[in-house]
């Protein structure tokens, strides 16, 4: 078998983005590997020595390398008092490095470093010093001023372990950063384990961790200042199990299709180990995830981040750099939302002044990318809260794939080429993902997609949006309804107009009840002397009855379509629009019953007053003969409609946001309706039978037909209110607010 050209052109590219991949994660490594020597090491007395610290690699990726080695050695030297300038590296190595080709993120830590020194660093003086960067070191020390405070004023020393600092004896070290270090530490007046961490002025870090009790968000426990040593102290909640980082970590390794949540908690039980933590032994969460197929234990992460997000945003609160480092877990695998200002992976992830805007570029939204590049230093306003939740669908596509969304081709020379690079990658298409085919994949696929909008007004309009729409990932049956196949009658269903489901659904049942009402009646009780009132009569109620009720019902309809044609174009979805849709088969059912019920009245007093042979018993049988066809025209389109409501037009209604603050009402009240409804269709063949029973002679088929249609219409009536009844609580498993709980933290 040869292949196509298709085939073949998917295959090189296939081919190409796995190489870009893997000269990506090769670059990486080979700066991670640096970056953790020499810090290792402590700064170098003489910056000759850096060289030792290059890897054996192209001079782009060396020249890369030796840009962050500096950022890193003059942080070391500044955490032990010495601030060590640009000019100390270019002289020493001027064969490599020139005040020309200094890239602008190295000028920024020098900056920031001589700001926490206690120095005014003075723009002129840049100007002069790097001459390329004249147009952009107003702005960019306009922005650094903003830092400074949360730097903080100096440089903690590291506290060896066994320890003891205020109430906290130091147990083991977490991470560092340039400006603090973070400690597993006891709480002695407590006795419990804390994260605790240690910085010359904390900023406003504890003041916004300090406003979230949130489960997904790391709690802070308080804060306190040492006055002997004029350190200040902020600890806060301990999770044991690593990070999210180290799961992405693991899963680079064994990529595989049978890949299931219990990767997840094998990191997490390392670090428990590491940590002489105990494995919970009776755990709901961990059963479930053991055995949750990965796509769905990824999309049980996202709900649970997006909610966090949501908590902070809905508090003023922007995170600016959600990345899998800064995702914590329990014992139990769940994420707990952090940002210490340092890395929890060690030197290689340190703070510098690059990332003093807040977040690591690899997960950073175009809109913040921008806002940091040399060429839009006036944009920072720009990145709210859509920033984080693509930042979101990064984190989350990197854990389902092992890799990001994004191929950034070729190699970045210095910080600043980095930045160039993201943003164009983020103009790209997508990599294409290793998929398992399932519906609760699917469904994550598309709502990571539409995080990771280019624009921020295309992504979810918030993160308790995102959360919901994340959820449906974790019930497969739910998928179905409100993701379905673009195959099943579902999405086949909705391409037709509304104006034509709803009048066929109306028109069908009351022009049979009319056509079997008129013939009974014309067989069964009118002579033939009387035959040619009730056709008059007929005429004249027919040609008022049906247009009149048609209209209301169109002018009804006219809410729904509008509502569907709004959601075909991705606009707002309203709770009018969501109320309205819901009440179409009940309306119907309404108009159809008023005007069989007044019908009922106008032929049996027409006729009695215009036929002298009717008498009061023909009145009484014709009267209930109307309403046995009265009930025929209400129940079914009720029963039609609203199974076309539930399983077409809800679901698409609420697709884009999957949140109805309403759910619990509507269902509720979609239920009790269809029960209520249920007793007329059992009142159908009781009357049928009653006129049975009461008839005078004459053929009894029509009679036996009505009973029979009343019984198959009850039959039908029934089998569609348990249909809906299903429906609804398999859709509350996704919307309810009564069941929020997430699968496996039952009892947990």
């Amino acid at each position: 078998m040869t292949s196509s050209p298709t085939d073949s052109l998917e295959s090189s590219q296939s081919t190409l983005i796995g190489e870009h991949l893997a000269e990506q994660s090769a670059s990486d490594a080979m700066l991670e590997v640096a970056l953790e020597n020499l810090a290792a090491a402590g700064p170098v007395d003489q910056p000759q020595k850096l060289r030792d610290y290059l890897p054996n690699a192209s001079p782009e990726i060396r020249l890369f390398v030796l840009f962050e080695l500096i950022k890193l050695d003059m942080s070391l030297a500044a955490e032990q008092g010495e601030l060590r300038l640009i000019d100390h590296y270019t002289c020493s190595l001027s064969d490599l490095l020139s005040p020309a080709n200094i890239p602008l993120d190295l000028v920024m830590e020098e900056i920031q470093l001589r700001r926490d020194c206690g120095e005014t660093p003075s723009a002129d003086e840049y100007r002069e010093r790097f001459p390329q960067f004249g147009s952009l070191l107003g702005p960019l020390l306009g922005a650094n001023e903003a830092t400074t405070a949360v730097r903080g004023r100096g440089v903690p020393p590291e506290l060896a372990i066994g320890t003891q600092v205020d109430d906290f004896l130091i147990l083991q070290k977490l991470g560092q950063g340039a400006f603090a270090h973070v400690y597993l530490a006891r709480q002695i007046s407590m006795q419990r384990l804390v994260a605790l961490k240690i910085s010359r002025g904390g900023g406003g870090e504890s003041q916004a961790l300090a406003q979230f009790d949130h489960p997904n968000i790391v709690r802070v426990f308080d804060q306190r200042r040492c006055e002997i040593d004029g350190l200040d102290l902020l600890y806060m909640q301990y999770h044991p199990g690593g990070t999210i980082a180290e799961v992405v970590h693991s899963l680079r390794k064994r990529r595989s299709t049978t890949v299931t949540g219990q990767v997840l908690l094998d990191a997490v039980d390392r670090n428990l180990l590491n940590a002489a933590q105990v494995v919970p032994d009776r755990s709901a969460t961990r059963r479930w995830l053991a055995s949750a197929a990965w796509p769905m234990a990824v999309a049980w992460i996202g709900v649970q981040l997006a909610k966090a997000l949501d908590e902070a945003h809905r508090r003023g609160v922007l995170h600016r750099d959600v990345k899998p480092a800064n995702v914590l877990l329990s014992a139990e695998g769940i994420p707990h939302l952090a940002d210490f200002n340092v890395s929890f992976s060690g030197a290689a992830g340190r703070a510098g002044a690059a990332s003093s805007f807040g977040g690591s570029i690899g997960y950073m939204a175009p809109e913040h990318l921008r806002a940091i590049s040399a060429e839009l230093l006036d944009e920072p306003h720009k990145v709210k809260e859509p920033a984080d939740l693509y930042s979101l669908a990064i984190l989350l596509w990197e854990l389902w794939q092992g890799t990001r969304p994004f191929v950034s081709e070729g190699t970045a020379a210095s910080w600043s080429d980095t930045i160039r690079q993201q943003l164009q990658s983020r103009s790209r298409p997508l990599a294409e993902p290793h998929r398992l085919g399932n519906a609760s994949e699917r469904v994550m696929e598309k709502v990571l997609r539409s995080a990771l909008a280019t624009s921020p007004s295309e992504r979810p309009s918030s993160g308790a949006e995102m959360a919901g729409r994340l959820r449906l990932a974790l019930h497969p049956e739910a998928a179905v309804l409100f993701d379905p196949d673009e195959r099943s009658w579902c999405t086949r269903f909705s391409c037709v107009s509304p104006w034509l489901v709803t009048g066929t659904v109306i028109l069908m049942p009351n022009i049979a009840a009319g056509i079997f009402n008129y013939s009974y009646n014309q067989r069964e009780i009118m002579t033939q002397e009387t035959q040619h009132v009730l056709k008059n009569i007929a005429f004249y109620v027919n040609l008022i009855a049906y247009p009149l009720s048609f209209a209301i019902m169109l002018w009804f309809t006219r809410n729904v379509a509008s509502a569907m044609e709004k959601a075909s174009r991705g606009a707002l979805i309203t709770s009018n629009d969501i109320h309205k849709t819901l009440e179409l088969g009940h309306r119907a059912a309404v108009i159809g019953g008023t005007c069989w019920f007044i019908a009922g009245l106008i032929y049996p007093i027409a006729l009695y007053w215009m036929c002298p042979g009717f008498t009061a018993t023909h009145a009484v049988h014709f009267f209930i003969s109307l309403l046995i066809c009265g009930g025929v025209a209400m129940i079914y389109p009720l029963f039609g409609l609203a199974l076309i409501t539930t399983f077409v037009y809800y679901p698409r209604l609420l697709r884009s946001s999957m949140q109805d603050p309403e759910f619990d009402s509507r269902a509720k009240q979609m239920v009790t309706r269809c029960e209520r409804y249920l007793v007329i269709a059992i009142l159908i063949p009781m009357l049928a039978a009653a006129l049975l029973v009461s008839g005078e002679g004459g053929s009894r088929d029509f009679k036996y037909a009505a009973i029979a249609a009343g019984v198959g219409g009850f039959l039908a009536s029934f089998f569609a209110y348990r249909v809906i009844a299903n429906t609804w609580s398999r859709m509350a498993e996704v919307l309810s607010s009564k069941t929020s709980v997430l699968p496996g933290e039952l009892g947990s």
